[in-house]
């Protein structure tokens, strides 16, 4: 039971991760009048705390969007990493035990 609750977690981690790129990147398309590649090459930038520079929002709203969304994003982007890990670790873990046996 436990596996399965592992992969859900993680399966779940990943969509609601995804969703926030997708939904960052829609209120950029919206605001900043950018094209919705450039708005998830921007979202996806931003939450990776990559940053390179090259595109910011020049709009009131997009600024103040964007003096949030980081946090949400980012802290979205370490928890799943968590969860990535973890999945692996605990996969690890039952493969070192059953082959103890």
């Amino acid at each position: 039971m436990e596996k399965k609750h592992v992969f859900n977690r993680f399966v779940i981690t990943i969509l609601i991760f995804i969703s926030i790129i997708l939904l960052g990147a829609y209120f950029y398309s919206s605001v900043e009048g950018w094209s919705y590649f450039n708005s998830v090459y921007f979202t996806t930038i931003t939450v990776t705390t990559i940053g390179y520079g090259d595109f910011a929002p020049a709009t009131f709203y997009g600024r103040l969007f964007t003096l949030f969304f980081p946090f949400i994003g980012i802290g979205m982007a370490f928890y799943l990493l968590s969860v990535i890990g973890n999945y692996f670790f605990t996969k690890t873990i039952r493969h070192v035990a059953k082959n103890r046996k």
